[in-house]
């Protein structure tokens, strides 16, 4: 296993990897599938399903997409865990939510000192990264702006 400092997040302009992901229903799915191929993405990773700072930055993105700001992007919540997780999330959101064991280290989002990493992609269509921001700190893990930047 790597260390946290050997994990990195994919550059700008390179594919964003397969990740296997558990729906809040439990079904494990490819995060390719759920991403519609026609439209960018806005792929934000959680610290924890609990973690206050990452529920603003949810609640931003959300306020985000309800207000055009995000055009047809397609935004979807990775919460590190199981589907029940997921499921906690789900609830006090309408953006898709996903659960991954193992998703976030493959993004380059590790642990330190126990500190889960958390981060946003923004993607275009076909899924290459156009802006990547992460952090052991949850509140720089998301910038409006650059997201609104990503998809101008």
């Amino acid at each position: 296993m790597p260390t946290p400092d050997a994990l990195l997040a994919p550059a700008v302009g390179t594919p964003f990897p397969e990740l296997s992901v558990a729906a809040s229903d439990g079904a494990v799915v490819s995060l390719r599938t759920i991403l519609p191929a026609d439209r960018a993405a806005v792929v934000f990773f959680m610290r924890t399903s609990s973690c206050p700072v990452c529920r603003a930055h949810m609640r931003a993105l959300q306020r985000m997409a309800e207000a055009g700001e995000l055009g047809d992007a397609h935004v979807v919540i990775v919460v590190p865990g199981a589907p029940a997780d997921a499921r906690a999330v789900q609830r006090i959101t309408t953006l898709q939510t996903v659960a991954s064991a193992d998703a976030h280290g493959a993004v380059g989002l590790g642990r330190f000192l126990t500190l889960q990493h958390s981060g946003t992609f923004v993607l275009d269509p076909a899924q290459r990264v156009l802006a990547c921001r992460t952090s052991a700190l949850p509140t720089a893990s998301f910038s409006r702006a650059e997201v609104r930047a990503a998809l101008a």
